[in-house]
């Protein structure tokens, strides 16, 4: 979704979300070797199988979502497709060989603000299934987008995690605040929720965020990255499109509405069976 990209211009626009810049860097390839599944497909990397697989429930004990239960192999055949997407896309191979990245801790603070970092790294809750794929944008060689569609065993838990980032973003808080790393790291986070937020599926929110260590994020003239987060839940699965940029001197896309309610429906359609 392009609003919320449209307001930020100029110094703005330098970049804000990796959620462990200070762990993993700007290399995409390095994220890649991390098994970021939600951030580290870089669409240069080599041809390979699209990521698909199982992991650790996440929501203990917690109720099994309604609807048809879709493995890894049902959520692969549900990624948009070249034809799908038509021109200005190309679809690759996903090379990340896990689901999620390393998780950022707000500061105390900010506490509140932690919903954010979670559903963004996909650190908290793991899925049951999920499938992967890049999106490379044909406009802009230097930037594409991850998609994820995952299914969890709760749905309770990740309507928990999607509806309080959703809240956050119709209150419009959590706008700038401060995380931290497992070696007490500090990565300042600036975010930008779209106006109106969009009203999919069972909830969804639409974010731009970034990112860097505390002295850039402070200067003017500094420089960050960036990225667009696309979230939609239908039950217990996620859809996740998060446009990242390899290089801070570009920004980071997104997908257009169209093609991200083509994906939606998709999922919408098969989880209801």
């Amino acid at each position: 979704m392009r609003s919320a990209r449209a307001r930020l211009t100029g110094a703005a626009l330098v970049p804000l979300l990796l959620l462990t810049t200070a762990c993993l860097g700007d290399d995409k390839d390095e994220d890649a070797k991390a098994g970021n599944a939600a951030q580290s497909s870089a669409p240069s990397a080599a041809p390979g199988a699209a990521a698909s697989g199982s992991a650790a429930p996440g929501g203990a004990g917690a109720s099994q979502a309604p609807g048809k239960v879709l493995g890894a192999a049902e959520l692969q055949g549900l990624l948009v497709t070249q034809k799908e997407l038509g021109p200005g896309w190309t679809v690759k191979p996903s090379q990340s060989t896990g689901y999620g990245s390393i998780g950022m801790k707000a500061v105390p603070a900010a506490a509140k603000c932690q919903p954010l970092l979670d559903v963004m790294a996909g650190s908290a809750l793991k899925p049951a299934a999920y499938a992967a794929e890049v999106l490379e944008s044909a406009a802009d060689k230097h930037s594409w987008v991850d998609l994820t569609i995952a299914r969890f065993e709760s749905a309770d838990a990740i309507a928990a995690q999607v509806d309080a980032v959703a809240k956050l973003a119709a209150a419009q808080e959590c706008l700038e605040f401060d995380a931290v790393n497992t070696k007490n790291e500090t990565t300042s986070y600036r975010f930008v929720f779209a106006v109106p937020q969009p009203k999919l599926a069972d909830g969804s929110a639409w974010i731009t965020v970034f990112w860097s260590d505390p002295k850039s994020m402070k200067d003017p003239t500094g420089t960050a990255n960036s990225a667009e987060i696309q979230l939609v839940r239908s039950g217990a699965v996620l859809v996740k499109m998060v446009g990242l940029s390899e290089s801070r001197a570009y920004s980071s896309d997104a997908v257009p509405d169209a093609q991200v309610k083509t994906q939606v429906d998709k999922v919408v359609k098969a989880v209801k069976g």
